[in-house]
């Protein structure tokens, strides 16, 4: 009987995922509709030319049954987690078809201008495609299956905004601040506020003697995916005060961040490290700089 039970479950529960994923539809005829997008080059929007930064693509129908597509926009705002109301900037009824839209022209749709957003904000572009007999799909409507990277084609993606990273604008003084939980307390968490020097060559950002003398924070930038950062200390020192097992500590940034040099500051959260490996969030220090 008690096997009996769980089989029992095991189908309502197997019948309860079935209706779910019915809820949703593949990108494929006769469950759903796709338009695939191949973007021309980077997706980046210049800061200091929104008229000349320009995303653009070819549009297909993947599936032969679009009727319409219609695109909208909206900024994404990072410093303070909020989004503007969405607009439509676009919309398509044969294919293949041209899009292509300037950062200015999706800011202008929007009523906004360049001094609105700062760099790291996104713009929000959302699709939605009605089909030959009259049925409408988003991206919210695709199950799991047609989600992948290769799959979701031209229903949603970002377009962050970014200003070129220039060397000459990093090197010279910077204030620094440093938060970390206390139970940690090291010596190298020592002496914030503080002024340090930074030296910069080609994206390669030393600011010296961060944590302490001869302990220089480097951040690496990717300049070719819009200033995502790897930042990495030396080791500090062989073993760490509170406990000598933990050997050769370190701080490296906890997960992707982004370093505008136009910006004049720079906020970094850094996970605390050993030989032995990386402690959890709780432990990280968040750094903050600003250009002097």
């Amino acid at each position: 009987m008690k096997n009996l039970k769980f089989l029992f479950v095991g189908i309502a529960l197997l019948g309860l995922y079935s209706c779910m994923d019915e809820d949703k539809i593949l990108a494929i005829p006769p469950s759903g509709a796709l338009v695939t997008i191949t973007p021309d080059g980077t997706a980046v929007f210049d800061l200091n030319d929104v008229t000349g930064s320009i995303y653009s693509g070819e549009l297909n129908d993947a599936t032969l049954n679009v009727a319409n597509y219609e695109l909208t926009a909206n900024i994404y705002y990072k410093s303070s987690n909020t989004q503007s109301s969405a607009v439509q900037v676009f919309s398509a009824s044969t294919f293949p078809s041209r899009l292509e839209i300037s950062a200015a022209e999706a800011l202008g749709a929007m009523g906004l201008s360049s001094s609105d957003v700062t760099p790291g904000d996104l713009v929000e572009f959302r699709a939605t495609i009605t089909t030959d007999d009259g049925r409408v799909f988003s991206y919210q409507d695709l199950n799991g299956d047609a989600k992948g990277e290769a799959l979701i084609g031209a229903y949603q993606w970002d377009v962050p905004f970014f200003c070129p990273f220039q060397d000459s604008a990093v090197n010279g003084s910077w204030s620094a601040t440093l938060t970390w939980p206390s139970y940690f307390n090291e010596s190298y968490h020592q002496g914030f506020p503080k002024s340090v020097t930074a030296s910069s060559n080609g994206g390669v950002v030393v600011f010296n003697d961060m944590f302490g003398p001869g302990n220089d924070l480097t951040v690496t930038l990717d300049l070719d995916k819009s200033q995502s950062v790897t930042a990495t200390t030396g080791s500090l020192r062989a073993a760490m005060d509170y406990n000598g097992a933990y050997t050769n500590p370190y701080l490296t940034q906890r997960s992707n961040t982004y370093f505008f040099s136009c910006t004049g500051s720079f906020e970094i959260a850094l996970k605390q490290c050993v030989d032995q490996g990386c402690f959890g969030s709780g432990s990280d220090s968040v750094l903050t700089l600003t250009k002097l």
